[in-house]
């Protein structure tokens, strides 16, 4: 794929440098604490456009990629406001990015197995035939290639987690959006997963990959106002559907991290955010005690006690291994936090905007690892 005009990053050519921001921040709750320093990573603005954040991936060897959206107003078919995917990358010293050409919707998810080697899910928009087409696109070191052959029973991918050359998608099937479905390439070539036969109607909205025999899937089951939290585990061989992790109320599931033995989930419940942590024999509550919460999009820990989150209606929050508090960011709230992840090195990142009534400023920003 090339580059369009319209979804060049053109402030991004040259490799961002990051400045160390230190001190005392407004905005920021009593008795939030840092190892170090922020350093941000500034990205300037498009002059017709502004962007989000959705996903970060770091490989083993510290580089990453992450998935955004570069938003501008149009007059064309698909609505007042069009979204072409953006994937900037981290060479272990500052961020870059590009777009793709002639894309018009954004990508849902991304994951870096290696240096060279990378995988992003989503649809496309097929503007001869008039409807979406799914999207399974490799990044080869040099180019993206969409990499669909053999998965075209795969209809719409919401999800993609991979550990070296294992990389698992999951979305639903080709012959209904309410028959889920999950991919696994090993190696050269995707095959289907079988699912439960007793899961019924469901929609899996993310995926975490350990390891070959250590695999978490989660989403929602059953339908409108009936669908439950669901969270499944494989084990290299077979499935186990867990109880849903935020009980019997209408919600679903759409990020997930595994740390520590736990598999924490996170998503919406009753319309609310919400947190649950699985102990490998049942689920306890972590809801983050704020108001105005409608969803808890991303999970990421941070030493061997704290895990961060951010979602739809939810300051940036840190879990200091017995209750919440408003984290202290790279910059003064009130901050829009798209994406969080832990680098392979310890070290928390996050990629975001700030803004006022006159601007809006974008960044990366790492916080390096605790002693």
């Amino acid at each position: 794929m090339t580059v369009s005009r319209r979804s060049l990053l053109r402030s991004a050519a040259a490799v961002v440098p990051a400045m160390a921001i230190g001190g005392a921040l407004s905005g920021v709750a009593s008795g939030a604490t840092r190892a170090a320093p922020w350093q941000v990573f500034p990205i300037a603005g498009g002059s017709s456009s502004w962007y989000r954040f959705s996903r970060i991936s770091f490989a083993p060897d510290g580089t990453a990629k992450a998935l955004g959206t570069d938003n501008y107003f149009t007059d064309g078919p698909l609505g007042p406001i069009e979204q072409d995917p953006l994937v900037w990358s981290f060479n272990g010293t500052g961020w870059s990015g590009a777009g793709f050409a002639d894309d018009t919707r954004p990508l849902n998810g991304i994951t870096v197995t290696g240096p060279a080697d990378a995988w992003a899910v989503g649809e496309k928009w097929d503007r001869v035939q008039k409807f979406d087409v799914p999207q399974l696109l490799r990044w080869n070191g040099t180019a993206w290639t969409n990499s669909m052959t053999g998965a075209e029973s795969f209809a719409r991918p919401s999800q993609v987690s991979g550990t070296g050359s294992d990389v698992w998608v999951v979305g639903s099937a080709r012959e209904s959006y309410a028959i889920p479905a999950v991919l696994r390439r090993d190696g050269s070539s995707w095959a289907p997963v079988s699912l439960p036969g007793t899961l019924g109607t469901a929609t899996l909205l993310t995926v975490q990959v350990v390891a070959a025999n250590d695999v978490w899937v989660a989403g929602s089951v059953g339908t409108s106002g009936a669908r439950r939290s669901l969270v499944m585990h494989w084990n290299g061989s077979s499935w186990t559907v867990l109880p849903a992790p935020f009980g019997t109320a209408v919600g679903q599931v759409t990020s997930l991290l595994v740390k520590g033995g736990q598999c924490w989930a996170g998503g919406s419940a009753a319309n609310r955010g919400a947190v649950a942590v699985w102990n490998g024999s049942a689920w306890s509550a972590r809801n983050p005690a704020l108001s105005g919460i409608s969803e808890v999009t991303q999970l990421a820990e941070y030493g061997s006690t704290e895990v961060w989150v951010s979602g739809t209606g939810l300051t940036l929050q840190r879990w200091n291994g017995s209750a919440w508090s408003e984290a202290e960011g790279p910059q003064a709230a009130p901050l829009v936090v798209g994406a969080l992840a832990t680098g392979p090195d310890g070290a928390l990142w996050i990629a975001g905007s700030k803004e006022t009534s006159s601007s809006t400023s974008y960044f990366f920003a790492k916080l390096p690892a605790t002693a």
